[in-house]
C-alpha cells in the first residue's frame, strides 16, 4: 500500500496537464478576439448614432482620426519590436494589459464624452489598440492556428471598419451599420481580457530560450517612414484640394516611401509591405455602400478564403495583378455603383480575397515585418484623402464613414492603379536586390513559377519562433 502511494503523482499534476491541453485553443480564440477589438477601434472609433456633444467637438474628433490611426499604427510596430526583444511572455503581458486598459476606458467613455473629451478618448483607444495589435502578433507568432486566427481577426476587422456605412434614418440594416453603432460590444472586451489573461497564465518558458536583447530597428524606422509619408502627403492633398500635379507628387512619395520601407526590412519581407500599400489604396477606391444586410459577413469570409488560397498557391505577383484589376473595377463602376447592390458586394468580396491572399502568399519571416504591413492598412491612404478633398477632411464623409449617397468619381480608382503599378516596380527592384545570382540562375533555368521558388522560404512565418 505504501509503495502504491509512493509511486503516485502529485495531486496537481494531472489538472495542470489537462489545462495546458487547451492552451492552443485559448491562444487562438484570444488572438482572434483581441485582434478584432484592436482593428475595429482603430478603423471605426466613433459611434455616430449615439455620440452626443457640440458639433465642433465631433468635427475636431473626425479631423484628428487620421492622426490617431497613425499613432496607433506606430505604437503597434514599436510594441511588436519591443516584445521581440523582451520575449514572448512580455508580449502576452502587454497584450493582456492593453486589453484591460481598453476595457476600463470603454467603461468610463460615457463620462469622458459628457466632459467633451472625445478626441482624448479616441487617442487612448488608438494607442492601446495599437499596442494590443503589435504585442499580440509576437505573442502568437510561430503558432499556426493562433497566427491564422490573429490575421483573420485583424484583417477582417480592418476591412469591416473601413467599409462601414454611415448610418441613415431611411435605411434599416442593423448588421451593416453595426460597425458604426456600439462596436465592439462591451462583452467582447470582457472576453478578450479573460482569454488573454488565461493565455498569459498558460505560457511555459522555453527550456533553452534566451530573450533577444537586440531591438529590431528596421521595422520601427520603416513604419515611421511609411506613416509619416502617408499622413503628411494626404494632409497636403486635402489642404490644397488635390490638383492633378499634387496628386501625382503624393502618389510618387507614397511609392518611394513604400520601397524604402521595404528595403529596411530583412530579406524579402518588404514584398508584403508593397502589396499592402497597393491594396490599401485599391480597397479605399471601391464603392462599398449601399449593400444588402446579408453581405455583412462577406469581408471576413473572403479574408479566410484568400488567406487559405495564398498559403496554398503563394504567388505575390498574382496578388499585385489582382489589386490592379480591383483598381480598374473601382474606376469603371464609380458612376453606377450607388445604384445597384451588386457592385458593392463584388467590391468588398474582391477586396477581402485580395487582402487575405497577399498576407498568405507573401508571408514575412518576422512578426515585426507583418505588423508593418498591417499598419499600412490602418493609416488612411491617399485615395481616402482624394475622396475627402471636397469637404477638406481625410475621410469618406464629413462624419468619417462611407456615405451611401456621396458623390462618386473614377479618379480614386485610377490613382489606386498608378500606386499599384508603382508598387509593382518596387517589388521588382526588391526581388532583384534581395535574390542571389545563384537563385536567379536556377529560376531562369527552370522557367517555372519563379515567384513560388523565391517566396517558399518565407512560409516559415507560421512555423518559426519570434525573432528580429
Amino acid at each position: 500500500m505504501g509503495a502504491k502511494f509512493a509511486s503516485a503523482q502529485p495531486v496537481n499534476a494531472h489538472p495542470a496537464r489537462d489545462i495546458r491541453r487547451y492552451a492552443g485553443a485559448v491562444e487562438a480564440i484570444g488572438a482572434f478576439v483581441g485582434a478584432v477589438i484592436a482593428g475595429l477601434l482603430l478603423m471605426a472609433p466613433l459611434d455616430v448614432g449615439a455620440t452626443t456633444g457640440p458639433s465642433f467637438q465631433l468635427d475636431l474628433l473626425v479631423l484628428n482620426m487620421p492622426r490617431a490611426a497613425a499613432a496607433g499604427a506606430v505604437f503597434a510596430v514599436v510594441s511588436a519590436a519591443l516584445a521581440i526583444a523582451l520575449g514572448r511572455r512580455t508580449a502576452w503581458v502587454a497584450a493582456a494589459g492593453s486589453s484591460l486598459v481598453l476595457l476600463l476606458d470603454r467603461l468610463f467613455t460615457g463620462q469622458a464624452v459628457d466632459n467633451g473629451n472625445l478626441t482624448t478618448v479616441n487617442y487612448v483607444d488608438s494607442i492601446f489598440s495599437g499596442i494590443l495589435l503589435g504585442a499580440l502578433a509576437v505573442a502568437v507568432f510561430g503558432r499556426r492556428a493562433a497566427t491564422s486566427a490573429y490575421l483573420i481577426g485583424a484583417l477582417g476587422a480592418i476591412l469591416l471598419g473601413d467599409q462601414t456605412s454611415l448610418p441613415s434614418e431611411n435605411r434599416h440594416d442593423p448588421l451593416i451599420s453595426w460597425a458604426a453603432t456600439a462596436i465592439p460590444p462591451l462583452w467582447m472586451f470582457f472576453l478578450a481580457v479573460a482569454l488573454l489573461a488565461a493565455g498569459l497564465l498558460l505560457q511555459r518558458p522555453a527550456p533553452h530560450h534566451h530573450p533577444n536583447s537586440d531591438l529590431p530597428i528596421g521595422p520601427i524606422v520603416a513604419a515611421l517612414l511609411l506613416v509619416a509619408a502617408t499622413e503628411l502627403s494626404t494632409e497636403w492633398v486635402v489642404r490644397h484640394t488635390g490638383t492633378s500635379t499634387q496628386v501625382t507628387i503624393a502618389a510618387v512619395i507614397t511609392v518611394i516611401a513604400a520601397l524604402v520601407a521595404a528595403l529596411l526590412l530583412p530579406g524579402r519581407d518588404g514584398m508584403l509591405v508593397l502589396l499592402s500599400v497597393a491594396i490599401a489604396n485599391a480597397g479605399s477606391a471601391i464603392i462599398a455602400v449601399p449593400r444588402p444586410e446579408w453581405s455583412a459577413p462577406l469581408p471576413m469570409i473572403a479574408v479566410v478564403a484568400g488567406l487559405f488560397a495564398g498559403r496554398r498557391w503563394p504567388l505575390p505577383w498574382a496578388g499585385l495583378w489582382g489589386t490592379a484589376g480591383l483598381s480598374v473595377f473601382a474606376a469603371c463602376t464609380a458612376g453606377t455603383a450607388h445604384g445597384t447592390a451588386l457592385v458593392p458586394v463584388l467590391g468588398i468580396t474582391a477586396t477581402g480575397l485580395l487582402v487575405g491572399y497577399c498576407f498568405g502568399a507573401a508571408v514575412p519571416r518576422s512578426a515585426g515585418s507583418a505588423v508593418v504591413a498591417i499598419a499600412v492598412l490602418i493609416v488612411p491612404s491617399l485615395v481616402v484623402a482624394l475622396r475627402g478633398s471636397s469637404f477638406g477632411r481625410i475621410a469618406y464623409s464629413p462624419q468619417w464613414y462611407r456615405d451611401p449617397e456621396g458623390a462618386a468619381s473614377a479618379v480614386p480608382g485610377w490613382v489606386a492603379l498608378a500606386v499599384t503599378l508603382g508598387c509593382g516596380i518596387g517589388m521588382f527592384i526588391l526581388y532583384r536586390l534581395r535574390t542571389s545570382p545563384a537563385v536567379r540562375r536556377r529560376i531562369v533555368a527552370r522557367k517555372s513559377k519563379p515567384i513560388r521558388e523565391v517566396q517558399r522560404p518565407n512560409r516559415a512565418f507560421t512555423q518559426a519562433t519570434a525573432s528580429g
